[in-house]
């Protein structure tokens, strides 16, 4: 179920009759209107924020991950029930055996709605396209892009030699830097995991940063490799770390771990 134009206009339509209701009761109630119009701006603020929680905010979730999410597979392992139903189609909570395009294999959830056409669409055991959160690897939805064919192909670019191909030069570039780049604070200021794991739960993945020289003015730059994970929250937006960069081409930087 998608925020189509519909939806937006019944939010809309909903708001202005609430407020109407309201204006009316504070110039109709007298006194006693301020306490009614109180209550029912508190009352109906509550209702929204439920509906946002448990209806909006998955779809507009869902939405964002259909266009920047990592491709991958998952295979259903059980299927619950929320209570939630829209247009009389139930809402289910999926818990799911994901396999990203490494071939790598971890449990995540997402809730899909049913179509009351179809209530079998969803059962365990089948394998379900889905895309993967580039930030969260937990946060997944089901891919309704129609993408399944680009996905097998990139599950085939994308396996376990490419990868390790890739970290070899990676790892030789930053050798390079390493030896002989100049030491700097920086900040990091995004974090996008790469879709891979390495040698268990260490995630591959991309910094950008704000680069911090002395006695030079600061610039921006981005550093990729396998971050350890008991070490994850010290590469989070917002950190200092040390790095060290290339003095001719600023933009090579690799983390310092020294």
């Amino acid at each position: 179920m998608k925020m189509n134009a519909g939806i937006w206009i019944g939010i809309i339509g909903g708001i202005i009759g609430l407020l109407t209701a309201i204006v009316v009761v504070l110039l109709t109630g007298g006194k006693t209107g301020i306490y009614i119009s109180l209550a029912m701006l508190l009352f109906f603020a509550g209702i929204f924020y439920l509906f946002y929680r448990l209806i909006f905010k998955p779809m507009l979730h869902a939405a964002r991950l259909q266009k920047t999410g990592f491709t991958g597979k998952a295979k259903i392992l059980e299927l619950r029930d929320t209570g939630v139903t829209i247009n009389n189609n139930p809402q289910v909570k999926l818990v799911l055996e994901v396999k990203n395009s490494f071939g790598q294999k971890y449990n995540a959830q997402c809730r899909v709605l049913v179509s009351r056409l179809h209530p079998r669409a969803y059962q365990p055991g089948m394998e379900v396209p889905v895309k993967i959160d580039p930030k969260n690897e937990k946060n997944v939805v089901i891919d309704f892009s129609g993408s399944a064919a680009s996905s097998q192909q990139l599950s085939s670019a994308l396996n376990t030699d490419t990868l390790k191909a890739e970290l070899e030069k990676l790892q030789e570039e930053n050798n390079a830097i390493a030896a002989s780049g100049r030491p700097a604070r920086a900040i990091v200021k995004k974090y996008t995991w790469l879709g891979a794991y390495v040698n268990g739960n260490n995630p591959y993945v991309e910094l950008e940063l704000e680069v911090l020289p002395e006695n030079s003015p600061s610039f921006s730059g981005k550093a990729r490799g396998v971050m350890a994970e008991a070490s994850l929250q010290k590469y989070q937006p917002g950190q200092e770390i040390f790095v060290k960069y290339d003095f001719y081409h600023n933009s090579r930087v690799v983390l310092d771990h020294s």
